[in-house]
């Protein structure tokens, strides 16, 4: 008798869970065709317990149904995908009338392209994992393990115990980057472009996340998208901070975001403890970290020559990252495919309390070398995409 009640209190969460769920997806809907333009019609939604699909078109009933599996094991940037690409079908068969051609043929390219589905997302996805393994196979090329796993190596020697080796192994780095972005901006190559989500679970950005992602745009070769994205789990949006650039740089870039986060809380603990101070100045010296890194960064990359050809440009961007990410029309084109009406936003700073602990923090700050490997996305639910 207990255990049948238990049972349907777990349906009945179950059914609430799938509720919830389906109101999203119907949210996802409208923003999609608002964000794209388009005048599609409202169709129902259905949650399947299907193994063998990740989601449907049935134009018969005008139903869009999505795997429930999807949404337990996949993350929810994965399920709008999905949603995009059965919205696609619904695109070549209700407004461009051509329901009768192949189903993943040129019709369906056309409406993916108006639609910014991005690879492995526009193409005939199979089984939940296939399209999945797929997206880490584009990732997978030699050109792309040579060049993460050169910054891997000089990272790893950038972890030494001697500051002096340690530096040198960092300003290696940073050049074999900065080199590979500037030769590919001068020679104007073809580049494969994806973007990383990093969910902070909180329902505001702090403005310490806003300073490292700032560090980012600057020097890091990366865009930088502020955002949402729900939580299928606890039915709830959170903010989001996406990185957008190669392949290459959002590694780069993830790796970096990664290390800064948890280096600037060490230093502060290590710092609380020293200097015995109230945790109330923790925001203060993190932010005196970040700007004395910046500074070192920015000192850095004086001391670099920009190629003949694009010196003339420089002036009008901050940095050199800025100038790359500026100068990138496959950038810019993936960017806006993503996010075709993005807005700018400006933050106000925030006041800082006590002059003394930022400075502290602003000293140790210019001291900080990024080391340890660069990571492989490997297990990526989704949230590695390419072009």
């Amino acid at each position: 008798m207990i255990s049948g009640f238990k049972q349907n209190i777990q349906n009945s969460s179950e059914l609430e869970y799938r509720r919830k769920w389906l109101y999203q997806l119907q949210s996802e809907f409208k923003r999609v065709c608002s964000w794209y333009r388009l005048s599609l019609a409202a169709p129902a939604f259905r949650i399947i317990d299907s193994q063998a699909t990740l989601g449907s078109w049935h134009p018969e009933t005008r139903t869009i149904s999505i795997a429930a599996g999807l949404i337990n094991g996949y993350t929810w940037d994965a399920v709008i995908n999905i949603l995009k690409h059965e919205m696609a079908h619904q695109y070549v068969h209700e407004y461009l009338g051509r329901g009768m051609e192949q189903p993943h043929g040129p019709a369906f390219a056309e409406a993916c392209k108006k639609l910014g589905v991005l690879f492995p997302f526009n193409t005939s996805t199979g089984d939940t994992p296939k399209v999945f393994i797929d997206a880490r196979q584009q990732e997978s090329d030699s050109d792309y393990d040579k060049k993460v796993n050169k910054v891997r190596k000089m990272l790893s020697l950038a972890g030494s115990g001697n500051k002096h080796e340690a530096a040198a192994a960092m300003s290696k780095a940073n050049s074999f980057i900065r080199k590979y972005n500037l030769e590919r901006l001068e020679r104007c190559e073809p580049s494969r472009y994806s973007y990383e989500i990093i969910n902070t679970g909180k329902k505001r950005l702090h403005i310490i996340e806003r300073r490292i992602a700032s560090l980012l745009l600057d020097y890091f070769y990366v865009d930088i998208v502020y955002s949402e994205l729900f939580d299928p789990e606890r039915v709830e949006m959170f903010k989001t901070i996406e990185m957008l650039g190669t392949l290459e740089n959002v590694a780069f870039a993830a790796h970096a975001y990664d290390f800064l986060s948890y280096r600037v809380e060490f230093l502060w603990q290590n710092y609380r403890k020293t200097a015995n101070v109230p945790g109330r100045l923790r925001k203060t010296y993190i932010l005196g970290l970040l700007q004395g890194f910046r500074e070192k960064l920015e000192k850095e990359e004086k001391k670099q020559t920009l190629p003949a050809g694009i010196s003339a440009s420089r002036s009008r961007h901050r940095t050199i990252s800025a100038l790359v990410v500026a100068k990138d029309p496959g950038l810019s084109e993936f960017t806006a495919c993503r996010f075709p009406r993005l807005r700018k936003v400006q933050y106000r700073s925030s006041g800082i309390h006590c002059a003394n602990t930022y400075t502290a923090g602003k000293t140790e700050g210019q001291k900080i070398t990024i080391h340890k490997t660069v990571r492989h996305a490997e297990g990526n639910l989704g949230r590695v995409l390419g072009t």
